[in-house]
């Protein structure tokens, strides 16, 4: 199968909840290449948080190139970061996906969690001009694969929690770290979760701040002992994307 873009970007988003909806932003429609992200956090361990910060900023599924993903590989090249973004961005968006679609599995087997990296490797580099985006929703997401149950370093999607996630929030720089790494998987399984209704429609970057906000305060109160995975189902069930 050959990758096709572009898809349009949203026009904007709210998001709905008990006090009725809120319009978390707005502008010019756009269309725009699309862009997802490659599997398993590989390497993540050794970003510093201000490292890790700096590569996320205006990190976009939607514009984040294959041939930008492959340049990227191995420990040397200078493009480490980002490509290591990628993956767990690309992790997180088929989780979301695959929760929206009720097929979501996870996996210990090391042959099966290297599969999804390899295939991702595979088809970038078949089509290196493609957004990341476009290939791992057209080509990665309909084989159903088994995710790995780490996404990365301690951060195990089937059984986050909230309050691990919100301690870490507040805690030494090694956890603040980790936890940035969690949201940036959960902005990307937002997007995941909405492609399966609106497979045409990329979520800004701009809307990242928003969307991890009301997902902490879905976290806070009595909700601590519930999956991070979860809360970030329930965010994204409550997001419309206006036309």
């Amino acid at each position: 199968m050959t990758p096709r873009w572009p898809y349009k970007r949203s026009n904007a988003l709210t998001l709905a909840g008990e006090a009725g909806t809120v319009r978390v932003y707005g502008g010019l429609k756009m269309t725009l290449i699309r862009t997802l992200i490659c599997l398993a956090a590989l390497g993540l361990l050794t970003l510093t948080a201000s490292g890790v910060r700096a590569a996320q900023g205006g990190f976009s599924g939607g514009t984040f190139s294959c041939l930008e993903f492959t340049n990227g590989l191995g420990d040397k090249a200078a493009g480490r970061i980002q490509s290591s973004i990628a993956r767990l961005w690309v992790q997180g968006y088929l989780t979301g996906y695959y929760k929206g679609k009720d097929t979501l599995a996870f996996t210990e087997d090391p042959a099966e969690m290297l599969a999804v990296d390899e295939l991702f490797v595979q088809k970038c580099k078949e089509v290196p001009a493609a957004p990341i985006l476009t290939v791992a929703l057209q080509v990665l997401a309909p084989q159903a694969l088994k995710l790995p149950q780490i996404a990365a370093g301690d951060f195990k999607p089937a059984t986050y929690t909230c309050g691990q996630h919100l301690d870490a929030k507040n805690g030494p720089a090694s956890k603040a770290n980790a936890a940035d790494l969690a949201e940036m998987w959960a902005f990307a399984f937002i997007q995941g979760f909405k492609n399966v209704a609106s497979p045409d429609v990329e979520i800004k970057p701009e809307f990242r701040d928003a969307l991890v906000g009301a997902l902490n305060k879905a976290c806070s109160g009595n909700n601590r002992d519930k999956l991070f995975l979860d809360q970030s189902a329930q965010v994204a069930q409550r997001v419309k994307i206006a036309p």
